[in-house]
């Protein structure tokens, strides 16, 4: 099998009567109409509505949730740079990927000002938006009134979507534990560097004089790291409105892979045609097929009993080989388990 350099995979999420991203005021006189995060796409000629939560928002409900399942201290935003009003100019979290696993696997970025030095390290954990798939973008309003104890009750009106919610990732797991300064693309401050001497390697990559620095347990690291990761994402919980609607972010699907290159390769596989969502096996089969000189492991299929359309089918998949390429089928937190078990352990 290829070398583990990546996993890859994707989720989807039940997002029926939900509100998981929020997009504002309406406009005019729909001044007391709260909105969803939509996007337009055109679908057989027609403009539809597709509810989404943005990149940023579930990448913070994963975030929160890894650091809380894995005990990690979180790498708190803060304001670094003011203006003379006293107004927050810039923004940056602990930029230490040595202590904080989240800068590790999130990513960072402090722009110096003038003389200062400038870090910026791209998160190894890239990720689309959660959008609502095909035949399953329903909108909705909740109409509504503040009974007051004097006056007249007060009218508000609440956009939500009955959807379900897909989105997929790629982890770049042999980035984790290893930083490269390139000039001036720092991915470490000289002030680590100097601080964390003596838990780094130094390399010199280039004639000039560009270093890598990589922990000296980076296998370690990168193992514990890529493990917290799966189990945020096993367990991910977020989302906004939750006291409104109350929406069960964690996955219903989770599928994973290890790669050894960085294609988000399990893109829009899933299906709203029937009463429940489904996945597209045909498109599944020539995926694994297709890639098959680059899987460093089975492929983990994640399944809630009862909510894909399909399930029979994607059982009867882990009864044979696909291309040479095992498929295992569990719930969504026991393909995370079984996955850390066989290549995070």
């Amino acid at each position: 099998m290829a070398e583990l350099k990546n996993i890859t995979g994707c989720l989807l999420i039940d997002a029926t009567a939900s509100f998981l991203n929020g997009a504002g005021l309406g406009s005019g006189e729909d001044r007391n109409l709260v909105i969803p995060k939509t996007y337009r796409e055109k679908v057989n000629g027609r403009d539809e509505e597709v509810p989404y939560v943005s990149a940023q928002s579930w990448r913070r409900w994963l975030r929160n949730t890894t650091n809380e399942e894995s005990n990690w201290n979180p790498s708190e935003l803060r304001s670094i740079d003011t203006s003379e009003r006293g107004n927050t100019n810039k923004i940056a979290t602990e930029l230490n990927p040595i202590e904080f696993p989240e800068d590790d696997l999130f990513g960072y970025m402090k722009s110096g000002s003038s003389g200062e030095e400038s870090i910026q390290r791209t998160s190894p954990f890239k990720s689309s938006i959660l959008k609502g798939i095909r035949g399953k973008r329903r909108l909705n309003k909740d109409e509504a009134f503040v009974h007051l104890k004097e006056g007249t009750p007060l009218p508000y009106s609440t956009k939500f979507y009955s959807s379900h919610l897909e989105g997929y990732f790629n982890l770049e797991y042999s980035r984790l534990g290893v930083f490269e300064n390139l000039g001036s693309r720092k991915e470490l401050s000289e002030e680590n560097v100097k601080k964390y001497k003596d838990i780094l390697n130094e390399e010199l990559i280039s004639e000039k004089k560009f270093k890598k620095y990589k922990l000296k347990d980076a296998e370690k690291k990168r193992k514990e790291r890529a493990a917290g990761l799966l189990k945020g994402l096993a367990f991910l919980r977020g989302g906004a409105k939750q006291a409104a609607f109350g929406s069960d972010v964690s996955p219903k699907v989770l599928v994973l892979a290890g790669m050894s290159s960085a294609n988000p390769i399990f893109n829009n596989i899933f299906s709203g045609k029937g009463e429940n969502p489904s996945i597209e096996i045909e498109t599944l089969k020539e995926i694994i097929t297709d890639y098959k000189d680059k899987f460093s492991s089975a492929v983990y299929i994640g399944l809630r009993k009862g909510y894909i359309e399909n399930e029979e089918e994607l059982i009867n998949l882990s009864k044979e080989k696909i291309s040479g390429i095992e498929i295992i089928i569990d719930s969504p937190i026991g393909v995370v388990n079984n996955f850390i078990e066989a290549k995070l352990k």
